[in-house]
């Protein structure tokens, strides 16, 4: 039968095709990869573009920057309607009253029980079916989609409605840890839904309001291979970090989110020194992608006697200092080996907040979670803390969860008496229900989700009797650029004169 496989940017090449994620299928099933042509995967020389050349059969579709802001849009109003679902759209809907007040005020408004669903079909009518892509699925008419999802996506909203449209057996495939919980609401149902774990899949079933018997866990695909290896050569690996071979070694591995990690590690290498704490030594891994802090000391910068930084991740501090974006995602796969090496050469770990509290646990780690905020970010560790995904988390014996800064230092302590021993848990058993694992390969529970969907739904798809039309790109021609241009002008004239 044939298959669309949706491809958009680096989350869903490196997790999921890097991964081998589709084999399987590609052997039962003839399969077609839809790339969406956005900047990330269309770079010339980049590790997206590459991995999408290297597939056998590939169609390329445009990307309408103009149109994903329509679906932005919906999700910033789904947000604000279903707050009550999940805490984690409402402290988005908090930030974007803090950042846009006055843009905030309109959307409340659309957001409304009574307004909600007319102007969610009133935009999507008027928005239609991406052209490109439904051009596509009528002239090659695919059997069933599989469409890898990060929620608020390039292409999520716009496979979800061409499915529903035309009764495509459609597989999502859910990417993240909070996607479910925190990247909006899914308005189109797919047929059936692979998700991480149980937690996700309740996330599904209660916040997404998906039906049950249509919600699979399946595990995760880059964290297949991702666990302790027994073989390993913890002193080798000691070496090769530059820590100390005897010395108690605690990771303290940043957030993407916005928090001052420069100011905690002056703190633990200061009490370091005056022995307030014991004499451990700290390897300092910044989040790849960090988003940029409004006040932070560059670690680079500082003196420090007990605390280094990951080497792998100083080119990429630098980069995010400079304001020049962060890692490159080349070396993914590499740098999931390095983090697993690097799990297996410390003896606990510290987060802002991050899945780093995740993985760390995958390695049976004494774990803990920094749960305060910095006092001079908005969304900073203690918002963050607070959000959907973490709530069953903080659940689990043994985790330390640091929610009050005057307290860290003793946290800490306890976490250090941890890592000598005095708590030596198993988190296999908790683990399974954030992340699933077995013996059989994620590729196979995908080809065995399709089969399953093909039986489920195995009415034929009215291709010969599709009467749709091609919606609308948005996309800006010569005199609407010049037109917009003169009102930017004029608008900018008249409060001139008001001032």
């Amino acid at each position: 039968m044939k298959g669309f496989v949706f491809l958009y940017g680096s989350e869903v090449l490196l997790r999921f095709v890097q991964t081998g994620a589709f084999k399987e299928l590609e052997k039962k099933h003839d399969i077609t990869y839809i790339a969406l042509a956005s900047s990330v995967l269309m770079k010339d020389g980049g590790v997206e573009h590459s991995l999408v050349s290297s597939l056998a059969n590939v169609e390329w579709i445009p990307f309408y920057p103009n149109r994903f802001e329509k679906w932005c849009e919906l999700f910033d109003i789904s947000c604000i309607r279903y707050q009550e679902r999940s805490i984690s759209f409402q402290i988005r809907y908090q930030e974007t009253i803090r950042q846009s007040p006055e843009r905030i005020a309109g959307l409340e408004k659309l957001a409304s029980p009574e307004i909600y669903d007319s102007h969610r079909a009133a935009v999507e009518k008027d928005m239609g079916l991406h052209p490109d892509m439904l051009k596509l699925t009528l002239a090659l008419r695919p059997d069933f989609f599989v469409l890898p999802s990060a929620l608020l996506d390039y292409v999520t909203d716009d496979v979800l409605q061409l499915a529903n449209a035309i009764a495509i057996p459609t597989l999502m495939l859910v990417a993240g840890w909070d996607n479910l919980s925190s990247k909006g609401l899914i308005y189109h149902q797919p047929s059936t839904m692979g998700v991480w774990g149980e937690q996700s899949r309740q996330h599904a079933i209660q916040i997404q309001g998906s039906e049950a018997q249509n919600v699979h866990v399946i595990g995760a695909p880059h964290y297949e291979d991702f666990y302790n290896n027994p073989l390993v050569n913890r002193a080798a690996l000691r070496k090769e970090f530059g820590v100390p071979p005897e010395k108690r070694t605690i990771l303290f591995a940043g957030s993407y989110r916005t928090f001052d990690e420069t100011e905690l590690l002056k703190q633990v290498d200061n009490a370091i020194d005056q022995g307030i704490l014991p004499d451990i030594h700290v390897i300092y891994r910044p989040h790849p992608w960090r988003a940029t802090r409004q006040t932070e000391d560059n670690f680079l910068d500082q003196t420090w006697k007990h605390v280094t930084m990951d080497s792998e991740m100083v080119e990429a501090y630098q980069a995010v200092k400079r304001g020049a974006g962060g890692a490159s995602p080349d070396n993914f796969l590499f740098r999931l080996n390095h983090l697993a090496q690097l799990y297996q050469s410390v003896d606990a770990v510290i987060s802002p907040m991050s899945t780093v509290l995740l993985e760390a646990l995958m390695f049976d780690l004494p774990t803990m979670a920094v749960a305060f905020g910095d006092g001079k970010h908005s969304w900073s560790a203690d918002k963050a803390s607070r959000m959907t995904h973490f709530k069953e988390f903080f659940e689990i014996p043994d985790l330390i969860v640091c929610r009050q800064q005057n307290v860290f230092l003793e946290n800490l302590n306890l976490l250090i008496s941890y890592a000598d021993g005095q708590s030596k848990r198993k988190f296999d058993q908790d683990i399974q229900h954030f992340v699933y694992r077995d013996n059989k390969r994620y590729a196979d529970r995908v080809l065995d989700l399709v089969t399953l969907m093909l039986e489920t739904n195995n009415s034929k798809i009215p291709y010969d009797i599709v009467d749709v039309k091609p919606g609308k790109t948005f996309k800006s021609n010569r005199a609407q650029k010049i037109l917009t241009r003169f009102k930017k002008i004029g608008w900018k004239a008249l409060r001139l004169l008001k001032k």
